[in-house]
């Protein structure tokens, strides 16, 4: 039975790919070769972050108006409003290392009263020798307070070998909020392993 089940797997595999998207194939694959050994892949729910290796404050250093609300649900007050694109700049701690940043960022509005943020920056240590680039993206929305917060990632490139080398490729994981008084950002992220 299982020299039936290799031999139609192969045959299987040999097929035009115009006859069967490439993802399919292999997930058929994957299925296949899982019953076929009856292996079971584990999965680690238990994910501990540990201390937080990046801070920041960030504000924005030109005001453009909120995004428009969305008409469903009903609008939220004007401090709940999605973060509006524009520059900003802000000062911070990665792995040790303190730093000044500069960056422009952007915030698509959703129907459901979320938002898609992304944007990019550049962070330099606070001696003016060294910088380092990052992108993120997130996702964020105004909780019952009227705060907005968001969560998202941090992806770090530097051609430094010095204090910045050690975060080239480094992705944070972060979470954020709003301050409704000063409309500062206050950031704190994590190591995602690599």
């Amino acid at each position: 039975m299982n020299n039936y089940k290799i031999i139609l797997l192969v045959v299987w595999l040999l097929l035009p790919s115009t006859l069967l998207p490439s993802s399919t194939i292999i997930q058929k694959a994957m299925a296949e070769n899982a019953t076929m050994t009856n292996t079971t892949i584990a999965t680690n729910t238990n994910i501990t972050l540990g201390n937080p290796i990046y801070t920041e404050l960030v504000k924005p250093t030109s005001r453009q108006a909120d995004p428009p609300q969305p008409p469903h649900p009903p609008p939220a007050a004007p401090a709940a409003a999605a973060p509006a694109a524009g520059p900003f700049t802000g000062s911070g701690m990665i792995k040790g290392i303190n730093f000044t940043d500069a960056g422009i960022g952007s915030a698509v509005l959703r129907p459901d009263g979320y938002s898609d943020l992304h944007g990019k920056g550049v962070i330099t240590t606070i001696d003016g020798r060294e910088k380092a680039s990052y992108t993120y993206m997130a996702i964020g929305h105004a909780d019952a307070n009227g705060i907005f917060r968001d969560n998202g990632a941090l992806f770090f490139h530097t051609n430094s070998t010095g204090k910045l080398a050690s975060i080239n490729g480094l992705v944070v994981i972060y979470s954020s909020h709003r301050d409704k008084a000063q409309r500062n950002f206050m950031n704190v992220g994590w190591e995602w392993s690599r």
